[in-house]
This record gives C-alpha cells, structure tokens and sequence, in this order.
C-alpha cells in the first residue's frame, strides 16, 4: 500500500479495530466527531493557547481568558457535532449544544486553576518523527506538552475518572517517551497524564509514573511492527466481539459495520 509513515493516532486505531482503520485511513470514511469530543478538543487547544503564551511570559493567562477563548473555539466547532442519543439524553440538538459548552467552560476553568499554575512549560505540541531502516514506515506524532525537568505530560479532557493505572498501561505515553528519547537522545525523567474529568462537579486528576523499562519499549515496538505488516498485507481484522470498542456508543461505524455481532 506505500505506506511511508504511521502515526500514533492510526497505530492505535487498527490496534483497537482494523476494520475502522480500513474504513477511516484506506476507504477515507470520515466521522463526524460526538459533543463530547468536540467539548474535549475546545478545551484542549485553550490550554495550547495558555501554555505557549506562558513560555514567553512565565504565567498564565486569566481564568476570565479562559472561558472566553474556549467560548470562541466552540463557536468555531460546534457545526461539526453530530450528537448521539446519550448525549441528547432528550434534549434538542439545541439544548445539548449549550449545556456542552457551559460544562465545558466549567470543567477547563477547574482545570485551569488547579493544575495549570503548577506546569513549567519548554514545549507544546512537539511533533516527532522516529525513522526506521529497512525500509519501514516512519512512526509520527505529537506530545501534548513537555515541562522542565524532562517531564512528558499528556492531557485529557473526559467524562468519567480514570482507573488508578491507566496512566502505568498508557501506550500513548509509551509512544511520547519513544519519540522523544529519539528527539532528545535521552530517556524522559517523569510520565504525567493530566485529567479535567467533567462529573456533577468537575475534578482534576493527576497520575504520575517512572519512564518504560527498555522492555516495554521493545513490546512497544514489536506492535508497531505487527501493526505496520497488517496495514502492508491489507489485514484488517475488527476488534473482538464484546470488546468496549466494538459498541454504537464508541465507534462511529458500528451502524453500517457488517462485522458487528
């Protein structure tokens, strides 16, 4: 297929399904992203916004700033939003949009003022790209943002808490640290995930981890290789039937899926 480059985002879908991997990277079927993820990425790019800003002045912006620009950004999105029934939860498409996005307000003002003034931002956004010989695809991404002392923080704008370990079996921190041991010659010192989780009343949450193990990086690569060799052969096995992946709340293309149970 010529593949020349993978990126974690396509890693990680064809590990999770092939099916919605074919459909989205080799069929090019596009789906319209839910409130939520919509909600997510406003917020994701306000606090972009802030920390670039920070690592000219050293603070951040005003919360007042905050819930303006996220406001702005979700003037900018919200036509994209193709709502889901749960989302809906029997309102109009109307009512959802402006509960999604006071909500959201709230949920990147918490995060703002609780874990914000504690980042000391040098990087974010940093892309990387890991070349391989043989002849391999390259591996591409984006760390959400890297703090002084060699820390790798990746932040995440959710709707429920998450497990104590998910930041310890997190393979996009797996692939953050592979990236940038390749950009920095050099092992991070800390992996971090940062989460703004809007329950009734929004939280922050905060999990810290050591570096991968050389192991772990090697599991890490040996599925990145899997991963690669199916794409190339056209091998696009659908995720396990039972799998949470494999549901018409989290896949966009269970409803016209002919492989779903």
């Amino acid at each position: 297929m010529g593949l020349d480059h993978i990126s974690f985002t396509q890693l990680n879908m064809i590990l999770l399904c092939g099916e919605s991997y074919r459909r989205r990277y080799i069929q090019g079927e596009k789906i319209q992203p839910s409130g939520s993820m919509v909600r997510g990425r406003c917020s994701h790019k306000v606090e972009e916004i802030n920390y670039k800003d920070k690592i000219k002045t050293g603070i951040d912006l005003p919360v007042e700033a905050i819930g303006d620009l996220f406001s702005d950004e979700w003037e900018k999105q919200k036509y994209e939003i193709a709502w889901n029934e749960d989302e809906l939860d029997g309102d109009s498409p109307t009512k959802a949009e402006a509960k999604f996005k006071d909500t959201g307000i709230v949920v990147i003002e918490t995060y703002h003022k609780e874990l914000a003034p504690l980042a000391i931002p040098i990087a974010v956004e940093e892309k990387f790209t890991v070349e391989f010989q043989g002849g391999y695809p390259s591996l591409t991404g984006i760390i959400d943002r890297i703090d002084e002392g060699d820390h790798i923080i990746d932040l995440k704008f959710v709707g429920k808490s998450p497990t104590a370990d998910d930041a310890a079996k997190d393979v996009q921190l797996t692939a953050y640290q592979f990236g940038f041991l390749h950009a920095y010659k050099k092992k991070p010192a800390l992996l971090k995930k940062e989460y703004a989780v809007s329950t009734k009343v929004p939280k922050t949450v905060t999990q810290e981890v050591p570096p991968r193990d050389d192991e772990t990086i090697q599991r890490f690569l040996l599925r990145l290789e899997t991963a690669m060799a199916a794409i190339e052969k056209g091998v696009f096995l659908p995720a396990q039937h039972g799998s949470w992946k494999c549901s018409e709340k989290w896949c966009g293309y269970w409803s016209t899926c002919p492989l779903k149970p």
